[in-house]
């Protein structure tokens, strides 16, 4: 770090706001965090005061006016911009403001010339600007120019920008103000105000790159005012059919999206001057968040038409006959309905609360590029014994220049071998240590084409071979399909960057390769030796002899989950006390009976409900499934809360006839011999940790499976495709790919790290372990029983 721009007094207040983040927040380019006093502020307002709809005229709502208008201003004056020129429309964000211009935005004045502008993008944008394109594609030519293409209109004859090889960046002139020329002192307001031509033109462009944190020269807002982009290749557009609409001679505007950018940049709109600006405000405060805004510079009003007509936008309107009269300013025109006027409020704290923790926002741009430079610079140096990187970074600059690289850095793990780890699985290790980043493509499909060198082809059979945005599938034939992203806001410190680049020395080892040991010729011994059922879900399992099965599973098998007082399952990612629930049925007595160690047992009655007013089923969505639910008794919930030690706790159970709770698939194989292997990589692994110790019978219980197996070879499971437990056929459906709740101890509810990083290195990086099965014949038994033999891959004749 070069220099503390904060002050240490500064920081003395920023430890104090962000005391309650636990672990180590490295998302902020996803959404910053927010300080303590913006809440308490926040709050204190809003329990000292009465505000109504502003849209409403007594004294309540006079107050929530005059204040909105108040922080209307404040915006105006935060970024610098005259609120003779701008104004601010709001927005529930970033995107919501893309597409209220794309869906207002005016290409023609002269609809009956049949002629029309062009929209233009640069490339790598987000996939909200992208969309944009969906509402005009059909009337106007749209086209995505490349960013390496951007200085050959700025500057003809230069070079391009600097691309993945971390080449210097070549641009003539920087982004600092006192280095810029206002559009107002390169050409007259008026000049572009006299929108001669018949149509009009669009371009838009982020300020910062949400993939690399690449700046972007802010000269082409003016270059596209007074030039635009009327010459264009036409293999740059996206429908050539509809060129010959395009009139070479249009009116240019430029809509800005500073979204990624204003969350630790200064953006001065008294220097560059947009002819429209959209922003996130969680992206700079934290907090409040669905609330962003339009920032339109008043010349652009002629070209935005409103197409919907919603309360408080208009000054008249008839619902009998075809007349309506908007509303003249343009925030009155365009906020349909009430705005989210509370949330508005907070902002004046989040400004406020900005200014007295760093002063300023070029503070904040000065502060993060440094910890930014010194991510990129210690990864670099990172290497394996034999001289290949175990970092691949993937930016546009070497973060030499902060007015060209913001506080994001991007990249891959790699192996010794110089072959790619997956980003889920890295974001899997890092969450261990309670490390939060951003993996996947960050919609931003363009740039993650470009820096993973993705064709169009490859985008379109990766998404064939089951790949979707948001997926963990990260590698297809060893490719990645996405990256990780760490990224810096005002309040992050240089030791976070010390924190991460330890955790990835300290996890980061060449995988081992795990050879399937050699299989029999002929069938071995395999039998039945367990049977698992999770009544309550991620809750502690009991083993029966025998129990009764059926296609959909095991009979209650996860049929019962704790959901806390929002609503949201508890699992043991987030609870591990849960493991200590052991809950047990009586099948006779038709009982379900919770024992915990540190609680007295408690029963209650499994018989379906009398469904009653108390009792009545609710449609609940749960772990991403809505199903059908009812609540359990009350005398259960004050139990598990005591247990657990969380207020409000319930109980639901789930009243769905052909599904339950579980995550993959009804059924779950695991093999204690596979166990038995793994075991002997955690004490060779390192005999000092705690993992080193763990048993053979409280390691099986980690993987919750429902069927564990004997006899097999360690492993051999993974190349069943069909088996038969006693009288019942099963397909293989694929590995059980395992997450952090293998690290728990089920004894102590204790976690070892320890234990998912010896899996990764043992199993590869998506950590398979158990198989999932799908049951694909009943026979006339309806029970399964240990003991029962299995037989592995068999033929339709095979005996029993």
């Amino acid at each position: 770090m070069e220099k503390d721009v904060y002050g240490e007094e500064a920081w003395q207040s920023i430890n104090k706001n962000f005391d309650h983040v636990k672990g180590l927040y490295l998302d902020h380019a996803g959404s910053t965090l927010y300080s303590k006093s913006i809440i308490e502020n926040s709050l204190t307002e809003l329990t000292q005061n009465c505000f109504g709809n502003p849209h409403s005229r007594n004294i309540p709502s006079k107050i929530t006016s005059d204040l909105i208008d108040q922080t209307r201003i404040e915006l105006l004056n935060f970024f610098q911009a005259d609120p003779d020129q701008y104004a601010v429309i709001f927005t529930s964000g970033a995107t919501d403001s893309l597409r209220l211009v794309a869906e207002s935005f005016k290409f023609s004045n002269d609809p009956d010339v049949g002629e029309c502008g062009s929209f233009v993008y640069i490339k790598e944008s987000h996939t909200s600007v992208i969309g944009m394109r969906e509402y005009f594609k059909s009337f106007v030519p749209c086209y995505a120019l490349p960013c390496d293409e951007i200085t050959t209109y700025l500057n003809p004859g230069s070079a391009t920008i600097p691309n993945a090889e971390h080449k210097k960046s070549n641009f003539l002139s920087s982004n600092t103000d006192e280095n810029k020329v206002s559009h107002d002192e390169k050409c007259s307001a008026n000049q572009h105000e006299k929108f001669e031509p018949s149509s009009n033109s669009l371009f838009v462009f982020p300020a910062q790159c949400n993939f690399s944190g690449f700046k972007y020269p802010l000269e082409l807002i003016a270059f596209a005012q007074e030039n635009g982009f009327s010459e264009m290749k036409s293999d740059l557009c996206l429908n050539r059919e509809l060129i010959r609409k395009q009139k070479k001679k249009n009116n240019w505007f430029c809509l800005l999206d500073a979204a990624s950018f204003v969350g630790t940049n200064q953006l001065n709109l008294s220097v560059w001057k947009p002819d429209m600006v959209v922003i996130s405000f969680y992206k700079i405060f934290g907090y409040p968040t669905g609330l962003g805004a339009l920032i339109v510079h008043r010349r652009a009003n002629c070209v935005l038409q409103k197409k919907y007509v919603g309360g408080g936008t208009v000054d008249v309107v008839s619902s009998s006959r075809d007349f309506h009269a908007a509303r003249q300013l343009l925030e009155e025109k365009f906020e349909n309905g009430t705005i989210n006027f509370l949330a508005i409020l907070s902002l004046r704290h989040g400004m406020r609360e900005l200014k007295r923790l760093v002063t300023t926002m070029e503070n904040v741009s000065i502060h993060t590029f440094q910890l930014g430079q010194l991510l990129y610079v210690t990864l670099r140096k990172l290497k394996y014994a034999n001289g290949k990187s175990l970092v691949k970074i993937y930016s546009h600059t070497e973060f030499t220049d902060r007015h060209r690289q913001g506080a994001i850095v991007t990249f891959n793990l790699m192996t010794e071998k110089g072959d790619y780890i997956g980003y889920a699985h890295v974001e899997k290790i890092l969450a261990l240590y309670d490390i939060h980043v951003r993996t996947g493509c960050f919609c931003n499909p363009a740039a993650c084409q470009k820096f993973l060198d993705l064709s169009e082809e490859d985008l379109c059979s990766n998404y064939l071979s089951g790949h979707k945005c948001g997926d963990e599938n990260d590698l297809i034939d060893g490719r990645p399909t996405g990256a990780v992203r760490v990224s810096f806001g005002y309040m992050s410190q240089g030791n976070d960057v010390v924190q991460f680049v330890n955790i990835l020395r300290q996890c980061q080892c060449e995988k081992v390769e795990m050879k399937p040991e050699q299989l029999v010729s002929s069938q071995p011994n395999i039998e039945l030796s367990g049977i698992c059922i999770y009544p309550i879900k991620s809750c502690g399992a009991f083993s029966p002899k025998a129990w009764p099965i059926s296609k959909s599973g095991l009979l209650y098998d996860r049929c019962w989950v704790i959901v806390n007082e929002a609503g949201a399952a508890l699992t043991q990612k987030r609870e591990p006390k849960l493991c200590m629930i052991r809950p047990e049925i009586d099948l006779k007595e038709k009982k379900l009976i919770l024992k915990c160690l540190t609680q007295p047992s408690i029963t209650m009655d499994i018989e379906d409900y009398n469904l009653s007013a108390t009792n009545e089923l609710k449609f609940t969505k749960i772990c991403g499934r809505v199903m059908r639910f009812a609540e359990c008794e009350s005398v259960v919930n004050e139990w598990l809360s005591k247990v657990i030690g969380q207020p409000a706790l319930k109980l639901l159970r789930c009243f769905e006839s052909h599904s339950s709770l579980v995550n993959d698939s009804s059924f779950l194989l695991v093999n204690l011999n596979s166990v038995s292997s793994l075991q002997m990589q955690f004490r060779n692994d390192d005999s000092s940790a705690p993992i080193s110790t763990v048993t053979n019978e409280e390691l099986v219980t980690r993987f919750r499976g429902n069927f564990v197996i004997s006899g097999a070879n360690a492993f051999e499971e993974d190349s069943w495709t069909k088996i038969k437990i006693g009288p019942f056929a099963f397909k293989n459906v694929g590995p059980c790919y395992r997450c952090q709740m293998v690290c728990v101890d089920q004894n102590t509810a204790s976690r070892n790290q320890e234990a998912l990083s010896v899996l990764a290195n043992f199993r590869g990086k998506k950590m398979p372990f158990g198989i999932c099965l799908e049951m694909s014949s009943q026979s006339n038994g309806s029970v399964v029983e240990i003991g029962s033999r299995i037989v592995r891959d068999y033929t339709e004749d095979s005996t029993i």
